[in-house]
């Protein structure tokens, strides 16, 4: 009975070290699963049973190398039921449900990632899209801005913009849409004048016009601003007149040397040695330049159409001295353009503005002297 007590101990003598192999194993094939997530070229190796992270990689890959559906698509499945809650494993089964043709799975993937992962772009724009599609605009319009919220890439909200556009339902919501949410107003229009056509985009701002009292007419002046400085004419017009112009502000206005914040007013350019006076009732400009060498003191952007202009200036003179210096130039980068004098003193000047000059910046250049009450109008000749 003495001599035979040993062999009974040693099935459990044998179970130990096999245990403990079994749980390096286990430990080696997670910590390989979990290194598989920061190199996904590792998740081949990871044994399937302890695929989890490397389950998605596998997939991630195989959408990215165009792998034949019938073979990817039970991978995704096979990460679904391994990973069911993530939001990122949804899109990737979504994703590889759609190039299996499952549409109606893929749009349920995309619904579920969507409701969990508001930072994931696909989904998002997927469960847009079906929004859109059964005409449930205001649920269309709240993936959107989780997609602006996000910081989608802009590929992303040009697509997204589209579905908005095809209806005036669609177009009613984009615009309320941008009226509630003011901080999106600036780059959502600068992405949709580049997306849209001409038509659609005045259609936009239309809309958008019935909500004039929540635009923030600050951000769109420094919109418009980068659009003329571009030489994009048309669409900085309508926007301007049709969403924040008064009649003393919109495009064609002229307030003299006023200093209203407008994207056509004139700009002043005062230094410590050239002070600059606006006076409040005419809007006027008076200076004094001790200096000998001219200077710029003012500079404004113009919607001139084609055709020949006469630009004349008014104001007292010092003796001997002369007006201030025009200089005009086409916005984006265009050529400058020539100004010819029609009377002595540089008091009045012509220029032709070519077709291809949309947007004309002028520039006011003093020489040494004083002016007292400039005032400057520019007429059609």
């Amino acid at each position: 009975m003495t001599s035979g007590a040993p062999w009974g101990h040693r099935p459990i003598a044998l179970l130990v070290p096999l245990a403990c192999l079994a749980w390096a194993l286990i430990v080696t094939g997670a910590q390989l699963d979990r290194e598989a997530r920061a190199r996904p070229a590792l998740a081949p190796f990871v044994p399937p049973p302890f695929r989890s992270f490397a389950q998605a990689a596998i997939v991630e890959q195989g959408l990215a190398r165009g792998t034949d559906p019938a073979l990817l698509y039970p991978q995704a499945r096979r990460l679904l039921l391994r990973r069911p809650i993530a939001s990122e494993n949804l899109t990737l089964f979504g994703l590889s449900a759609l190039r299996a043709g499952d549409q109606q799975h893929a749009l349920q993937a995309f619904s579920l990632a969507a409701s969990r992962g508001w930072h994931d772009d696909i989904p998002q724009y997927m469960a847009l899209v079906d929004a859109a599609r059964g005409g449930r605009w205001d649920d269309a319009a709240l993936r959107l801005r989780a997609l602006l919220q996000t910081q989608a890439s802009e590929p992303t909200i040009r697509q997204a913009i589209m579905p908005f556009m095809a209806s005036p339902p669609g177009r009613a919501a984009l615009a309320r849409l941008l009226a509630d949410n003011r901080v999106f107003q600036y780059p959502l229009l600068s992405i949709a004048r580049t997306t849209l056509a001409p038509p659609q985009f005045r259609a936009l701002l239309q809309h958008l016009a019935g909500h004039r009292a929540r635009i923030d007419c600050q951000a769109l002046n420094r919109l418009v601003s980068r659009w003329l400085d571009q030489g994009i004419a048309a669409a900085a017009r309508d926007t301007w007149d049709g969403l924040c112009a008064s009649a003393d502000t919109a495009s064609h206005a002229d307030r003299g040397f006023s200093d209203t914040a407008t994207p056509f007013a004139w700009q002043l350019q005062p230094r410590d040695d050239l002070p600059l006076h606006v006076d409040p009732h005419d809007a006027s400009l008076s200076y004094r330049n001790p200096d000998s060498g001219p200077h710029s003191i003012a500079v404004r952007r113009l919607l001139l159409p084609p055709g020949a202009h006469r630009f004349r200036m008014s104001g007292r003179l010092a003796d001997g001295q002369t007006f201030p210096t025009l200089r005009l130039r086409c916005s984006g980068g265009g050529p400058s353009l020539s100004l010819h004098a029609l009377s002595g003193m540089g008091a009045e000047q012509s220029a032709t503005i070519p077709g291809h000059c949309p947007v004309q910046k002028l520039e006011l250049i003093a020489p040494k002297g004083s002016v007292t009450g400039l005032r400057l109008t520019i007429a059609p000749e």
